[in-house]
């Protein structure tokens, strides 16, 4: 697990480094930590402009993956208002040392509503063909939302999670509690959106 500290380490001054130099017209900045009995994920991401930076560190029983992304975006309004398409390089070390580069294609639109806010992600990386389809519900000023999502790739990997969020006080900070269907089990954990 070493190499694996070591990459993280270096990938997260990387991203400090690439959002700093970037122009000041900051999108947002997003950060999750999701907690299972047999589990944690943390996710962050970084956009300025058309460019996104992501960066993942999963450990699970028996393994970790330490994942990052850099995205460039289009706007794709035949999908909708305030739909984008995003498409870039992605890399993958696992904890056996498994070093690997693929490509990763992004859809996600976000559609304001009266109540709140409908939110749709479609993620796909050519490493062992990961898939994620989300969709997430979100009520505006009550701080409430829920989201559903779908994952998988070619290594047997499947998991379908409902997760339940409140922001708090209107902050940015939202706690998220939730059940992934596959392994049974209850997730907790919270994140930080800006966007």
């Amino acid at each position: 697990m070493n190499n694996l500290a070591i990459w993280s380490a270096g990938i997260v001054a990387f991203t400090t480094v690439l959002s700093s130099a970037a122009p000041a017209m900051a999108d947002g900045e997003f950060l999750q930590f999701d907690l299972s009995p047999d589990s944690s994920t943390l996710v962050g991401s970084v956009v300025r402009g058309d460019i996104g930076t992501a960066l993942s560190l999963s450990l699970f029983d028996g393994g970790g993956a330490l994942s990052a992304n850099t995205t460039y975006s289009w706007n794709f309004p035949a999908l909708g208002e305030g739909a984008l398409i995003r498409l870039g390089p992605t890399a993958r070390l696992d904890q056996s040392d498994d070093f690997n580069l693929g490509a990763k294609v992004v859809f996600e639109r976000w559609s304001p509503t009266d109540w709140g806010g409908v939110f749709m992600l479609a993620d796909y990386n050519t490493i062992q063909n990961e898939y994620l389809l989300l969709t997430e519900v979100s009520g505006g000023q009550n701080g409430l939302s829920a989201s559903f999502a779908i994952q998988g790739d070619d290594d047997s990997f499947r998991e379908n999670t409902l997760m339940f969020g409140y922001n708090i006080m209107g902050s940015d900070l939202r706690l998220r509690l939730g059940y992934k269907f596959e392994s049974e089990q209850v997730v907790f954990g919270f994140s930080i959106n800006t966007f």
